[in-house]
């Protein structure tokens, strides 16, 4: 179950960064870098008295995991609503409430990432037993802050074309709501799995992904430069 969430907390990661991505300047990006620094800093005492066995118990819990597959559709939807929203063209909005709408989308970055940020930063405590957590947490907020910056820049700069980032983000949402139903049923299906992960299953999908993304970057290339 853990590889699974693994996944998927990849995928959200992924999601945000090609989010942000949309931003006017970099600057609005390194704001939402800052702000992910900030976040780690305020979170790492609570962080600190995380255990492995509490962590487990939470990845155990039917309920828990149910809760969270609400706010994983909730926040797909809402990434798949703004690709929708641009896919129309960048429309004229004619209400208020259009616009409202639009701009609530176009600002959005995907409040997921925080419990990305919190699992990664309990792992990375349990990785430097002995060492002071403020010393491990303020690295890793460092380090973050900075690697959410140039990531999310980097996606944008080489992956230039905003379609293909729109389709992109799409794909991976529609990938992050299979992959919480995977995750978050927690055994609660009519017919029991044979293992807890179905490693070919995952593979075979991921290079699928991949392979698509791929391909759909190279035709936008070879278009583009009209070869």
């Amino acid at each position: 179950m853990e590889y699974v969430v693994g996944i998927l907390l990849g995928f959200i990661t992924l999601s945000f960064l090609l989010k942000i991505g949309f931003y006017p300047s970099f600057r609005q990006i390194a704001l939402a870098a800052v702000a992910c620094a900030g976040f780690v800093l305020l979170i790492w005492n609570q962080a600190a008295e995380q255990s492995r066995t509490q962590i487990a118990d939470f990845l155990a819990s039917p309920k828990r995991m149910q809760d969270a597959a609400v706010w994983i559709t909730l926040e797909a939807a809402v990434m798949i609503a703004f690709c929708f929203d641009c896919f129309v063209g960048y429309r004229h909005h004619d209400n208020l409430f259009k616009r409202s709408i639009s701009c609530f989308l176009s600002v959005y970055p995907g409040l997921l990432i925080g419990a990305v940020l919190g699992y990664a930063l309990t792992q990375t405590i349990f990785a430097f037993p002995g060492t002071d957590f403020r010393i491990v947490a303020g690295w890793f907020a460092a380090s973050t802050g900075t690697g959410i910056a140039l990531a999310a820049w980097l996606f944008r700069k080489y992956l230039g074309d905003s379609s293909l980032r729109l389709e992109l983000l799409f794909a991976t949402n529609l990938f992050i709501l299979l992959m919480g139903i995977i995750a978050t049923e927690n055994g609660q299906t009519c017919y029991q799995s044979v293992s807890n992960v179905d490693w070919k299953t995952t593979v075979t999908t991921l290079a699928v992904f991949i392979a698509g993304a791929g391909l759909g970057f190279i035709w936008k290339l070879i278009h583009k430069t009209k070869l």
